[in-house]
């Protein structure tokens, strides 16, 4: 009441400077309150801004740069040998408590890849076809570096040491791995043959006939998007590079085309079994269809 009465008072009587001051006043009054009522939004969408920014969503979609190997030198006080390495990159796949098992084993299958420096006819090191694993697991490295943040694609991130992705500049004993590899190159030399060759000395040795028991049914999932996986019999004395044949078969792949079949993270050797190399009938292959 007594507001209402003050406001009348003020029309009934208008005159001269104390109005004005007045006036000027309310006006002085009311300036700071429109200025902060204009600065909130800005300060909102800032806000807001800054939010997204740093949100895990952002990350997930930088698109992966080109794939980058780090170039290391160990610290004054660590260096490494080649027994060292390969024990440490064992341990840290083996201790991965954090993160999705799947993501965990296509990174390591990627690795290998540019651990071994890639097949004979890779002129990259294996970098285009350890990218085509990441890829396919839907894992993507905004920054190229392999020794860096990997996400998966719900933004998780996937950290990788340097030790873990490359040798330093100064390891200090030649690699023993690579000399295996030239061993193992030469062996396969030797021992070359194609896929109807194989065939050819199976049947032979079962006198024309493929037993029942020898046959194998095995589930490969291939590096499609959306693709079920696909349902092939094969025989237990099959290799690998026998196993791809059958999968280029039953899928209608063509050349130039090439596979690489993982299980449990790790490539598999073309010149070996699956049962050789610890495979379980129930679980799934995971093949990586190269160009």
């Amino acid at each position: 009441m007594g507001s209402c009465c003050s406001v009348q008072a003020s029309n009934a009587y208008p005159s001269s400077a104390p109005n004005h001051a007045n006036a000027s006043s309310r006006a002085h009054i009311n300036q700071p309150v429109s200025q902060g009522m204009g600065t909130r939004p800005s300060t909102n969408a800032s806000n807001h801004s800054a939010a997204n920014h740093h949100g895990p969503q952002d990350l997930t979609r930088h698109p992966t740069m080109i794939l980058k190997i780090p170039i290391w030198a160990s610290a004054p006080s660590r260096t490494w040998t080649r027994h060292e390495i390969d024990e440490e990159r064992a341990a840290f796949f083996d201790t991965r408590v954090s993160g999705r098992p799947e993501i965990w084993q296509a990174i390591r299958a990627a690795l290998e890849v540019i651990w071994s420096g890639g097949d004979a006819d890779d002129s990259d090191g294996g970098i285009a076809t350890a990218q085509v694993i990441l890829t396919a697991a839907g894992i993507t490295v905004p920054s190229g570096n392999l020794a860096g943040n990997l996400y998966d694609s719900f933004g998780a991130l996937y950290p990788l040491p340097p030790e873990i992705v490359s040798d330093p500049t100064d390891l200090v004993e030649p690699s023993a791995k690579a000399q295996n590899d030239v061993e193992n190159e030469s062996e396969e030399g030797r021992e070359e043959f194609d896929e109807e060759s194989l065939r050819r000395r199976r049947e032979n040795k079962g006198k024309g006939v493929l037993r029942a028991e020898d046959l194998i049914n095995i589930q490969v999932k291939l590096s499609y998007e959306g693709e079920r996986p696909l349902k092939i019999a094969i025989s237990r004395e099959d290799n690998v590079r026998l196993v791809n044949r059958r999968i280029f078969e039953e899928s209608g792949l063509a050349s130039p085309k090439r596979i690489k079949l993982a299980y449990m993270g790790r490539i598999l050797e073309e010149n070996k079994t699956l049962g050789a190399q610890a495979f379980n009938e129930k679980d799934v292959l995971n093949a990586f269809v190269l160009d």
